[in-house]
């Protein structure tokens, strides 16, 4: 009995060992399998290694030439929002540079700020970051394939922990160290459109695998022949969403607010308003007041500066273009207002 039981345990020792000593065979052969143009990602919590677009190391050529005392970051909100040349014109002194770049989230404006600015020791007065609602504690949001490649480094580890503790939860450094020893997203780079692809091999030939597939793809799982459902570009975010404490410590946030402590750089956040609804602020849910209550608390506590745009009665329904955005002949106007009414930020 004593000795069945002490194979039992051998055996499932073994099984066990074997489990864990497989995937290293597929790690040792995936460097001579992947694409030669495929890179590590720079987010592996998430990413495959692909061919990816280069930094753009020009951006910290122009900022050492500008000089400039603010720097303004955020994706279409500001960038319909802010004149530039205005906004030098009132600051004096070395002006301002816009750094837009539409439909790029919290997670691309950190490493902008980090790797644009503060690392290559670019000094600026004040960055300035443009959000809507609960972008900055939200680092998935349009963490989009290849959106980080312009302001991401080879590495980006920091980032990766974020984004795994955000994806992955309480136990997402288990999955980050099962990630460095099997070396899993590498080989997934390779096996999986050959796993993708194999019942293709049973109902056609060569060429015919690709366009039985493309097919199924164009027809089948098309989006028009999917169940219909609600979606919108950004709507409120429902309380899960809005609970401030509890998703700042897997946002790029704190980060942000570190880089500006160890460098000097101070940092301002405006909120922008929402469109308004006829003559009236659009409405705020109880979480969402309490969330920006929270927000405005934190950045208040780490000495960064906050202006919300909600309720503004300078900024009417009038302004406004499609969505979010405002209309093109008053940028210089809502520059003026802002400059007017957030003395804490130009000062």
């Amino acid at each position: 009995m004593v000795r069945r039981s002490a194979r039992s345990w051998l055996s499932l020792g073994l099984v066990v060992a074997g489990t864990l000593a497989v995937p290293l065979g597929l790690r040792a052969v995936s460097p001579f399998l992947r694409s030669p143009k495929a890179a590590p990602s720079y987010i592996p919590a998430i990413e495959t290694p692909r061919e990816r677009a280069p930094f753009d190391d020009a951006v910290v050529t122009d900022l050492r030439n500008a000089r400039p005392d603010y720097v303004t970051i955020g994706d279409s909100m500001a960038g319909s929002r802010i004149n530039t040349g205005d906004l030098s014109r009132l600051v004096r002194g070395n002006g301002v540079v816009g750094l837009f770049e539409a439909a790029r989230e919290s997670a691309y404006w950190y490493l902008a700020f980090k790797n644009w600015i503060v690392e290559p020791g670019i000094r600026p007065k004040v960055v300035l970051f443009f959000f809507r609602d609960e972008n900055l504690t939200d680092p998935l949001f349009r963490l989009w394939r290849g959106t980080l490649d312009r302001v991401a480094h080879d590495r980006e580890p920091r980032l990766n922990e974020i984004v795994a503790a955000r994806t992955h939860g309480t136990y997402y450094r288990v999955h980050l160290a099962a990630q460095a020893l099997y070396q899993h997203d590498t080989v997934r780079a390779w096996l999986e459109p050959k796993i993708v692809r194999a019942p293709l091999a049973l109902a056609a030939d060569g060429p015919e695998q690709t366009a039985l597939l493309d097919a199924m793809n164009d027809q089948v799982f098309a989006l028009e022949a999917l169940r219909p459902m609600a979606a919108a570009d950004m709507q409120e975010a429902d309380d899960a969403a809005l609970d401030f404490h509890r998703l700042l410590p897997t946002s790029v946030l704190p980060e942000m607010i570190r880089l500006s402590k160890e460098s000097g750089i101070r940092v301002a956040f405006v909120r922008v308003q929402r469109r308004p609804e006829g003559h009236r602020p659009p409405p705020q849910s109880r979480a969402l007041q309490r969330y920006v209550s929270d927000l405005a608390a934190y950045l208040a506590a780490n000495n960064a500066a906050f202006h919300d745009d909600w309720g503004d009665p300078d900024l009417p329904l009038d302004m406004y273009d499609d969505g979010d955005h405002v209309k093109e002949e008053y940028r210089s106007h809502y520059t003026a207002v802002l400059f007017r009414k957030a003395p804490g930020i130009f000062r």
